[in-house]
């Protein structure tokens, strides 16, 4: 098998083996057998790929950060069945797996070779991936036949360019089919199936039950080929129930297929003998089913292009850019179960003396003022590469080596705390100048936290959680107006760097009991060790 697996960092690399089985964790051993990824968030032994008769599954072994196939977290200890197209979500790192092309697409059920192989009722045969200029060609069609056709099918791609998802598709699909196939009479049922399980979007006449075959769909899925029968033999139509419940008689299966990806089935049968179908039908019915799957294609990359716009816009404002476009690809990220992680810096900043401000402001100069204080701040958080958790009232909280670890979360923290007072002092000369202008006290602590995606499906909003934030919080509430305080933790990994107001301040909290913290007075920055 061959998998294609790009990383946090972006690079793509390509793994080749012939083993049956092949392990998935954090930089283990080379081996046929071995797949290392360089990812913190990928467990030791994190998952295995394995081959088993031709399907192809995976399996997480209890990670932490789970196992996500299309968007979708798998049971734990439980295999999980591939489709050749599945995009699988280790840690921070995507997966793709390309199977030999022998093996066939693994996501279509076994189908039986015995039936509707070669034989007495396989009639004609039409490559998929074949150009659109061979579809289109009459063959025995009379001039005029071929005319009506070719402009249905050109009439299709018009009205094709209008649709917004497979259920537009397919109601444009049929109609078209229809008109496309006018001859076929009363005796014809058409269908849409899509997606790897083969859902039934439409099918026509719609007061009639419909008469697609699974068997038959799952057939030209794995050959990637239409096919026309004629089911005439009791030997064959014993292999499919919904083939004699429906009395047909003759059926094309033409598989909606995009650059070698299967997308779906357009069916046409009939149950009158009079309606029997011939070559040239087949051809036209895979040239609608080209064009049917580039435009489902098309559509769901502009969907899921909007998707990831959206999500990004929302993610730009609460992460540093490069973290923000990196979940936005990987949306299966925004639902990952809570994890705590050993460092975090985490920043309040509060304005002082709110309560009474506001009651000497109107609402809307109070809305105003504070919604120019968090424009002017949140910018800063995510220079120094902070993310901002939430806005509670007239507070930031902020946080420092989340998701993403940060090897000088607590630089950035006290930096940025700097030229968060000095924001507020130039709105007070600026924009509020004359008004009762915002000061704000600040409070840093660092500590061990849960985070991670929190919510619903709809609405995942990424939080931190536990005893270091309400800390940080209690810091805050003992720092005055324009001040930093940042706790002992904090100042035992910055002593060096930045001048404080000592001894220490001490102040009394009502459930953390006493507590300490130093008023940052400047920042003087790091020493470079001499060299020689």
């Amino acid at each position: 098998m061959k998998i294609f697996h790009t990383g946090p960092a972006g690079s793509a690399e390509e793994f080749v083996t012939r083993a049956a089985s092949v392990l998935i964790g954090r930089k283990l051993p080379p081996g046929p057998g071995a797949l290392g990824l360089d990812d913190v968030k990928v467990s030791a032994n994190h998952a295995r790929l394995s081959s088993e008769d031709g399907d192809y599954w995976i399996e997480d072994l209890g990670s932490t950060n789970g196992t996500w196939v299309d968007q979708r977290r798998i049971t734990p200890r439980e295999k999980t069945r591939l489709a050749t197209s599945s995009v699988i979500l280790v840690g921070q790192t995507t997966l793709r797996l390309e199977a030999p092309a022998a093996a066939g697409p693994s996501s279509a059920p076994a189908v039986d070779p015995a039936f509707p192989g070669p034989g007495q009722s396989l009639v004609h045969s039409v490559e998929a991936g074949q150009p659109l200029s061979e579809l289109y060609r009459a063959g025995s069609s009379s001039i005029d036949a071929a005319e009506t056709r070719l402009r249905e099918v050109c009439e299709l791609s018009t009205a094709l360019g209008e649709i917004d998802g497979g259920e537009s598709l397919a109601t444009t699909v049929l109609d078209h089919l229809q008109r496309a196939f006018p001859e076929a009479g009363r005796g014809a049922h058409f269908g849409v199936l899509l997606g790897e399980d083969l859902v039934l979007k439409g099918f026509r006449p719609d007061d009639e039950p419909p008469t697609c075959s699974l068997t038959l769909a799952r057939y030209v899925v794995a050959q990637k080929t239409a096919h026309l029968w004629e089911i005439s033999t009791p030997q064959t139509v014993e292999k499919s129930a919904s083939i004699i419940r429906g009395g047909v008689q003759s059926a094309m299966y033409a598989p909606l297929v995009w650059k070698g990806e299967v997308l779906g089935v357009l069916y046409m049968d009939a149950t009158s003998p009079k309606a029997s179908f011939s070559a040239d039908d087949l051809r036209l019915l895979q040239a609608i089913a080209t064009h049917a799957a580039m435009s489902l294609k098309s559509s769901i990359l502009q969907q899921t292009l909007l998707r990831e716009e959206t999500v990004k816009t929302r993610l730009l404002a609460q992460f540093p850019r490069a973290i923000a476009e990196r979940l936005a690809r990987q949306p299966g990220r925004l639902a990952i179960s809570s994890e705590r992680i050993e460092t975090a810096t985490v920043m309040f900043s509060d304005v002082r003396g709110f309560t009474g401000l506001t009651a000497k402001l109107e609402p809307e100069e109070t809305v105003q003022m504070l919604n120019d204080m968090f424009q002017e701040l949140t910018p800063i958080v995510l220079k120094y590469d902070g993310t901002v958790d939430k806005y509670i009232g007239d507070a930031i909280l902020a946080v420092f080596g989340s998701p993403d670890p940060d090897a000088r979360q607590w630089e950035h923290a006290v930096r940025a705390a700097l030229d968060i007072q000095a924001a507020i002092k130039r709105l007070g000369a600026g924009v509020w100048k004359g008004k009762i202008a915002f000061e704000v006290g600040i409070g840093i602590h660092t500590g061990p936290i849960i985070h991670g995606f929190i919510g619903a499906p709809e609405r995942m909003d990424y939080t931190v959680i536990g005893a270091t934030i309400n800390e940080a919080s209690r810091i805050c509430n003992g720092a005055g107006p324009g001040e930093i305080l940042i706790s002992p933790a904090a100042y035992g990994r910055l002593h060096d760097a930045v001048d404080v107001e000592l001894p220490p301040r001490e102040f009394e909290t009502k459930h953390e009991g006493p507590m300490k913290a130093y008023r940052v007075v400047r920042w003087r920055g790091r020493l470079k060790a001499k060299r020689g």
